[in-house]
């Protein structure tokens, strides 16, 4: 489980395709790149070179191979029957992040979609997605999976980009560097199914008896401290990701910061690096599937851009895909563009806080809160984003018990508001916690447009049908986390994003006793500990699907948490990109399968 974010205001979605980047004097210009060169040495570039490039219609391949030499991406609009050839050609994509990562570092970068979106292409795990989000092996070529352990066999030809073989060591030191408390891994509580973990973390033992061990330099030994029927599934994780010793010591504080202290074994490495303005990365010519790489180059930029820039940009054929939002997707409809949506990964809800004299710590003012509020009024009438569906379970719709999503197997019952009940529920939660006549609530959130809405319409419903002040608390999405993990606020609405595609990714959260001690505002009791100890040891797909039952019907009695909806993203793509996947866990545009089609 990782922290929350902003949810689908800010997407990882956008990409343009431009021209190779060839230097000039690897390429013999013809007459017309003179006469560009001689446009803006005397200021005369844009429109007169527009003109020029649509009278010289006849000679293409020379615009093509000037405008490539010079660099002219800019131009490429004027000349757009052109484009498809040229991106074909170049096999080099640009993309938008919504933020730019603080740090590559595998063990201290954030659980975030943008950090995910690069580190995704640049490194890989033991195993990893497909382009049909099938579990596959990626260092690893094989693995074996016992109720105590894990083996992973790894591929003689997986390298760093420097040339050196990935080897299990590689894999034994950053475990132990994550499970370290000096480290301060954000993420290092999915390590915790690792025999030992646990105690490290608490700082009760030394990382070097982490249960991982190298039995040789290609076999990886993992010893379990319990089943874990989804600790294939965590193995994608970045937090997982090898990392050289050697590099790791002598890169320093800045390891993962610089392209040259970054050192990749994915399918692309990074050869620039431009704070808040781009990532450069190019194919990785060590890595050990290179050949079904399609794309030479991917340039991360465009870094923020907001619906209507990227519609824009769309329209003026300098982005190949552009993410919507519900004020961009009508004009695009209009345009006859055709749309396609996605889960974004998150899901969002109210978590309240069950500290000792908080009144959101009473269930029965929990329950009167949770049936006033009209989910389906929320998803179509405020929230109005294409794909955005009611969420009645705190399991996203597409997560998956072994292959099968849950809600599949177990549809959730729908919620259905009742102001009657709930003013029952109100009346008895005035008579336990002595509630005033007009109760005062806080409800935190982030301080985006979105998260207002939302936030807007719960405080009208609360206070037209229970006569309850919600006061809304606007911070950045740092102080919000804190302000959660301390519980000061009775309420905190919050996107779910998922670090792990199984329900035990919510499950652990929300009842290991390790991390109900950081998170303080989270459910305490027992009752909860003992569904998560049960779910963890349940190994069978039956036995799997009954136990996280019980938790989610555990949550909705009880409404420990309050499910709102999961927003679905919505884009739109140009024709000629073929291979485009979406990757709900974590949220981010998997570029790997991407062809450039003529």
């Amino acid at each position: 489980m990782r922290q929350d974010l902003p949810g689908p205001g800010k997407q990882t979605a956008p990409y343009l395709v431009h021209p190779s980047r060839r230097r000039a004097d690897e390429i013999r210009l013809p007459r017309i790149a003179r006469q560009i060169r001689s446009f803006i040495k005397n200021g005369r570039a844009g429109s007169a070179i527009r003109r020029r490039l649509k009278r010289e219609a006849g000679r293409l391949p020379s615009v093509k191979t000037a405008l490539a030499a010079l660099g002219l991406w800019f131009l490429l609009p004027g000349i757009s029957s052109a484009n498809a050839e040229i991106e074909a050609h170049s096999k080099t994509l640009i993309a938008s992040i919504p933020q730019a990562p603080r740090t590559l570092n595998t063990l201290t970068a954030e659980s975030v979609s943008y950090t995910a979106q690069v580190l995704a292409h640049t490194n890989e795990g033991l195993l990893r997605y497909d382009g049909k989000r099938r579990l596959t092996g990626g260092v690893a070529q094989r693995w074996e999976v016992a109720a105590d352990h894990l083996i992973f066999w790894l591929r003689e030809d997986a390298a760093w980009e420097n040339g050196e073989p990935v080897t299990a060591q590689d894999f034994v030191f950053a475990w132990q560097k994550l499970v370290d408390p000096s480290t301060a891994a954000p993420s290092a509580n999915l390590a915790a199914p690792i025999k030992h973990a646990s105690a490290i973390l608490a700082g009760k033992a030394d990382p070097k008896t982490l249960g991982v061990s190298a039995l040789s330099a290609s076999i990886l030994s993992v010893e379990l401290a319990h089943p874990c029927a989804w600790c294939l599934k965590l193995m994608t994780n970045s937090i997982f990701y090898p990392i050289s010793q050697a590099f790791y010591e002598a890169a320093g504080e800045a390891f993962g910061t610089r392209p040259e202290t970054h050192l990749a074994n994915g399918a692309f490495k990074i050869t620039d690096w431009q704070r808040g303005k781009r990532i450069d990365l190019t194919r990785n010519a060590q890595y050990w599937r290179q050949d079904e790489i399609a794309l030479n180059a991917i340039t991360f930029n465009h870094i923020g851009a907001d619906p209507r820039t990227q519609l824009n940009l769309f329209r003026n054929d300098e982005l190949g895909v552009a993410s919507l939002d519900r004020d961009t997707l009508s004009a695009a409809m209009k345009d006859r563009l055709r749309v396609k949506t996605f889960p974004t990964g998150h899901l969002f809800h109210i978590q309240f806080s069950h500290v000792a004299g908080m009144h959101s710590a009473n269930q029965s003012l929990r329950s009167a809160i949770s049936l006033v509020i009209d989910k389906e009024e929320l998803v179509n009438k405020v929230v109005a984003s294409p794909g955005t569906r009611v969420a009645d379970s705190m399991f996203h719709d597409w997560l998956t018990i072994g292959d099968t999503p849950y809600l599949t197997e177990r549809p959730p019952s729908r919620h259905r508001p009742d102001v009657n009940a709930a003013k029952v529920h109100l009346a008895r939660a005035r008579a336990e916690l002595n509630l005033p006549a007009r109760p005062r609530l806080t409800l935190t959130i982030n301080d985006s447009t979105l998260y207002r809405r939302v936030a807007e319409y719960l405080q009208a419903r609360l206070d037209t049908h229970l006569n309850i002040e919600l006061l809304i608390d606007p911070q950045t999405t740092q102080r919000m986390v804190e302000k959660w993990r301390a519980g000061t606020s009775d309420m905190t609405l919050i996107t779910w994003p998922v670090d792990v595609d199984d329900p035990m990714d919510q499950i652990s959260f929300m009842g290991d006793p390790n991390f109900r001690r950081v998170f303080k505002g989270l459910y305490a009791g027992d009752d909860m500990a003992a569904l998560y100890y049960q779910a963890r040891s349940a190994i069978h797909q039956a036995d799997r699907v009954e136990q996280v039952h019980k938790v989610h019907e555990f949550f909705t009695e009880r409404v420990t948490v309050l499910p709102l909806f999961e927003p679905y993203g919505a884009l739109i793509i140009k024709p000629n990109l073929k291979g485009f996947v979406w990757q709900p866990v974590r949220g981010y545009a998997d570029f790997r399968a991407v062809q450039i089609m003529p």
